[in-house]
């Protein structure tokens, strides 16, 4: 495993503003089925009596609202900064020019800047510019949705087509979500795949973290690049194999989580009333309460769910800690 980050960083990857727990389930490798363990396991904390908020943070693909069956409702668009050029007002300095970091800004003649690239919202070309001649417009880079259905709650950032700022985009839906929170007793982040940026990010704040995996070469592999980003970050984390039964690597993906002293949560293997579930657009918790796929992700919702007080014995610690 890697060298651990800085206690700093660690201390503000953890930091949130409320005590409501934060899971989050993520994996190495794509299509290993972590959105179909986070939507259920989201219907197996409803089950079981829990206010669920979860969070769809696989900006670029997001398919939680599919896989429940439910619509995209309430748009709100996240938007970013973008310049406005007030030529009347400008010196003609070209210090916006070579503050964009991005390189889309081009003088095309006197007093004239014209945006010929992409624009990432840094504000860099507003902050620099001596006359005031920038103004603030906005650009829609995005749209979140908040769909409620009983003691569910999702949250839903997708990205627009073609555009790279994807990270805006997943700090606005966890923003939006975290407002929130107080009204939940659990948080579920599901991020996209990867080890990225927009992973660490969806991924901040989570008191447990779930990394789905299966047992097959690129799904071993992947498992570890992600074990090891999260010991960075210091995280607590266990591991899901899904498809347990797959002919292939189910000694070398478990011995990766051992290796490193996480433990496998759950094994989930191929199964029919769990495929039922993911065509029909339902949770197989609520399709087939009774069958084992169910009874494997509402075990595993009990066990999460003891390990956290609840949120009245986690505000009377957070106050006597502020006391001392």
């Amino acid at each position: 495993m890697n060298k651990k980050l800085h206690p700093e960083i660690i201390k503000h990857f953890h930091s949130t503003t409320f005590t409501t727990p934060i899971i989050g389930v993520t994996g190495g490798k794509g299509g290993v089925g972590k959105s179909t363990i986070a939507i259920n396991l989201a219907a197996a904390f409803v089950a079981n009596g829990k206010k669920v908020a979860l969070i769809d943070a696989d900006v670029d693909a997001p398919n939680d609202s599919l896989l429940l069956g439910i619509p995209l409702e309430n748009p709100e668009p996240v938007t970013i900064m973008q310049p406005v050029f007030d030529s009347d007002k400008c010196t003609d300095c070209q210090k916006c020019v070579k503050a964009c970091q991005m390189n889309s800004l081009f003088r095309s003649r006197e007093k004239t800047i014209t945006m010929m690239g992409e624009c990432n919202g840094c504000e860099a070309c507003y902050l620099v510019c001596p006359a005031d001649a920038v103004g603030r417009g906005s650009h829609s880079v995005g749209t979140l949705y908040t769909t409620r259905r009983g003691d569910l709650t999702l949250y839903t950032g997708a990205l627009q087509p073609g555009l790279a700022e994807s990270a805006l985009v997943v700090n606005a839906v966890k923003k939006a979500a975290f407002a929130d929170a107080d009204n939940f007793d659990i948080i579920l982040v599901d991020t996209a795949p990867g080890t990225h940026c927009n992973v660490i990010g969806a991924l901040k704040g989570a008191g447990h973290v779930l990394a789905v995996t299966e047992p097959t070469p690129l799904g071993a592999h992947d498992l570890e690049l992600i074990l090891s980003l999260l010991d960075m970050f210091a995280v607590q984390t266990s591991v899901v194999l899904n498809r347990s039964d797959l002919p292939g690597q189910q000694e070398k993906t478990e011995k990766t989580g051992r290796a490193g002293s996480v433990p496998v949560a759950a094994e989930i293997k191929l199964d029919k009333d769990l495929l039922a579930g993911y065509l029909q657009g339902t949770p197989v918790v609520e399709l087939f309460p009774n069958s084992s796929a169910a009874k494997i992700f509402l075990d595993l919702a009990d066990r999460l769910a003891a390990a956290w007080p609840d949120q009245k014995t986690q505000a009377k610690t957070k106050a006597r800690q502020e006391q001392l």
